[in-house]
């Protein structure tokens, strides 16, 4: 194939569905060319984004394929003459890592540039969100796999004290989703897009349980509709066909608008991507192997929809009794416990109780709206039911892709300890709250419990 194609389709498929939802949410971010051959408005979009000085480009020293040639080859050729500066992202033990030292270092070493393009997958665009942010420079990124949704968004996944946290960074003021580029990609990433994707069949019930219970007031049911349309096409499209690719993609780009749009990224980010950062903590504590993010949520999304529907059907969360409701005693001890697990230090510990506390604190100051919750419970459920679906849901999305469905099948695979472990430690991470921390206050987070929730997501297919 040709390096860059001589010039885009007239009316590609699915080009304009993402930057039809970014006009709508009047995002910052509007030029989301989305197709095949999109590479080629890449001259013509640094121009207009950064036109000026040296350029910085970011990526992470991995060579990747475009047609016969190096993907890094061909976008260089494509800036001709333009001044650039490789920056490299530090990677470790564990690949490249967010935390201070990285993000620092390449913020050192894109200094005095006019402007960054990043060429990666989602760590990548992450970490250079951060550093346009910054140094104050616009971002220009080229996505290389449509493995997670946080490409179209103001937000980065970050590592700090030994916790991962999200914080606010910037838009880049263009994504290029060039469809080809993402079909060359290791299959691998393309499962952990799917994985990623999955979570919106639980993860804005547990936005909304927030909201409603007055703990939150970002809730915009809007950023999540036509996220849940699109990804039904996972479910539907075989995936060897393109559709399904483009289905894909638009159900990850569209989903980060939305994740901007609200300045959260809670509506498609619950319990099930707690599982994956606690299995990230875990493992970089421990100083060992984990498997992307995305194939992680794809096995905790199963397991997150089988606690929703237990949680409705079983526990009867409209039943518990809000007076009797309260952080248990001992709770800070029993953060740092869970964490001296794999870290001994305390560091981690410390850092999670910070945030824990945080969450304590606002449900301790919120008993009116709380009271008021549970008092019109029939109106909420109805709201649940449409936010939620049956394990079987996620779980067919990842059969269909050849994605992991349970602990044991990730990369390496996850005993049923540490499973369990993460299951237990779930409300002791963040401060966001989830159904997890609902049933902890409620006095029902127990073994027992979680033993049914693993039970009823291998029905479906998943659990350990």
């Amino acid at each position: 194939m040709n390096a860059v194609p001589a010039s885009a389709p007239a009316d590609p498929k699915g080009a304009g569905a993402a930057a039809a939802a970014a006009a709508s949410w009047e995002l910052p971010l509007r030029t989301i060319p989305s197709y095949p051959g999109a590479l080629a408005e890449l001259p013509a979009i640094v121009v207009d984004i950064a036109p000026d000085g040296e350029l910085a480009l970011l990526h992470d020293g991995t060579a990747k394929r475009f047609g016969d040639r190096d993907l890094l080859d061909v976008v260089r050729a494509a800036l001709g003459d333009r001044p650039l500066r490789d920056v490299v992202a530090q990677q470790g033990a564990h690949g490249t890592v967010l935390d201070e030292t990285t993000v620092d270092a390449a913020i050192a070493a894109a200094r005095g540039v006019g402007g960054l393009l990043s060429v990666g997958s989602g760590t990548v665009s992450d970490l250079a969100k951060a550093v346009a942010a910054d140094l104050g420079i616009p971002l220009v990124a080229v996505q290389t796999a449509a493995s997670v949704n946080g490409y179209s968004d103001s937000l980065s996944v970050l590592v700090r004290n030994g916790a991962k946290r999200t914080l606010p960074t910037t838009w880049p003021g263009a994504l290029i989703i060039d469809h080809d580029v993402l079909a060359g990609a290791p299959a691998k990433l393309t499962r952990s897009g799917v994985g990623d994707a999955a979570a919106v069949w639980s993860s804005p019930a547990d936005w909304y349980l927030a909201n409603a219970l007055g703990l939150d007031t970002t809730w915009v049911e809007d950023s999540i509709t036509p996220v849940r349309e699109i990804a039904q096409a996972l479910i539907d499209t075989p995936s060897d066909d393109p559709a399904a690719l483009d289905a894909l993609v638009d159900t990850l780009t569209i989903g980060g608008l939305g994740i901007g749009h609200t300045g959260t990224t809670a509506g498609l980010s619950g319990c099930e991507h707690l599982i994956s950062h606690l299995l990230d903590m875990s493992a970089m504590a421990r100083d060992t192997e984990h498997d992307l993010h995305g194939a992680q949520v794809g096995v905790a999304s199963v397991v997150s929809a089988a606690l929703w529907e237990i949680a409705l059907d079983e526990v009867g969360l409209g039943r518990l009794d809000p007076s009797r409701m309260a952080p248990p005693e001992g709770l800070e001890e029993t953060v740092k416990q869970s964490w001296a697990q794999v870290d001994p230090s305390g560091r981690v510990g410390a850092e999670c109780w910070t945030s824990v506390s945080k969450k304590v604190a606002t449900w301790d100051s919120h008993q009116e709206s709380i009271g008021a919750f549970f008092a019109d419970w029939n109106r909420h459920e109805t709201v649940f039911r449409r936010l939620t679906a049956p394990p079987e849901t996620p779980a067919a999305a990842l059969a269909n892709w050849g994605a992991p469905r349970r602990f044991s099948e990730l990369t390496p695979s996850v005993d049923a300890d540490l499973a369990r472990w993460t299951l237990r430690t779930l409300p002791y991470m963040r401060d966001r709250f989830t159904v997890a921390d609902l049933l902890l206050f409620a006095g029902r987070w127990d073994d027992a419990l979680l033993d049914r929730v693993l039970e009823r997501a291998a029905q479906a297919g998943g659990g350990l």
